[in-house]
């Protein structure tokens, strides 16, 4: 008569490597969940993503589709919203927390990029280019953070849609906003030996407006001069996947 084979009873529990496996895909989750929050988000595919969830799961979908999908890189290579981004943002908007509060200048701020927008009647004479005194503390304070942090900055001159006398020094609103816009960026080479990597001049004349030119309120809005500022320059995280991207592509 055969020996019966003895049985051996299973512990009760999940098995041994069920430990493992679940420390591991915690890791993977939280590895994910960094990659997440490094990524700027665009709201506007965001508003399209959410929206469209409730086509993605139980309805057939009509169109017919060709290939695999192609992911997108979720991470964004420039990388603008690093503490350092954060730090000298908060730093430049104390710098001209007085103009902001008088109304002289307007800050609009996202993520590592900055905009501030001086109108400008502080800044220069109509139709003129030759820098106010007055305005020269603000391109003092303005020139001194850029000097001293990795920043760049573009200085934007913009007009109105009124076409300039004759005689006027400068024979359009092109060459007015271009005059106005070298004009702040000399006087800061000048005086506090900005190098030109730091900073550059764009003239828009008047293509860019924030209102229409219908009133004298308006168009005078819409003359103004603008200061572009990018934080932390080439303070970017992972530069490996950033260089792995471009590789791809």
């Amino acid at each position: 008569m055969a020996d019966e084979e003895k049985k051996q009873k299973c512990p009760a529990g999940a098995p041994m490597w069920m430990t493992t496996f679940s420390d591991l895909m915690s890791l993977l989750m939280c590895f994910f969940v960094l990659l997440l929050s490094f990524s700027e988000t665009d709201r506007h595919k965001f508003k399209e993503v959410a929206g469209s969830m409730e086509q993605a799961f139980g309805i057939k979908r009509n169109e017919r589709t060709f290939g695999s999908p192609e992911g997108n890189v979720i991470i964004s290579t420039g990388f603008m919203s690093t503490p350092l981004a954060v730090k000298l943002r908060q730093s430049l908007e104390d710098i001209v927390a007085d103009e902001v509060s008088s109304g002289a200048a307007e800050v609009d701020a996202a993520g590592g990029k900055m905009t501030i927008r001086v109108k400008d009647l502080l800044a220069f004479d109509l139709g003129r280019a030759e820098i106010k005194k007055g305005f020269l503390p603000f391109l003092d304070k303005l020139g001194a953070f850029i000097k001293k942090h990795n920043v760049q900055v573009v200085v934007r001159g913009h007009t109105d849609n009124v076409p300039l006398m004759r005689g006027a020094p400068f024979h359009s609103n092109w060459s007015l906003s271009a005059a106005r816009a070298v004009g702040v960026v000399e006087y800061w080479k000048d005086k506090f030996a900005v190098s030109s990597k730091k900073v550059s001049a764009a003239a828009f004349a008047d293509g860019s407006p924030v209102a229409a030119n219908d009133t004298p309120a308006n168009r005078a809005k819409n003359r103004r001069v603008e200061f572009f500022f990018r934080m932390g320059g080439d303070e970017k995280a992972f530069g490996g996947i950033e260089e792995s991207v471009k590789r791809k592509r």
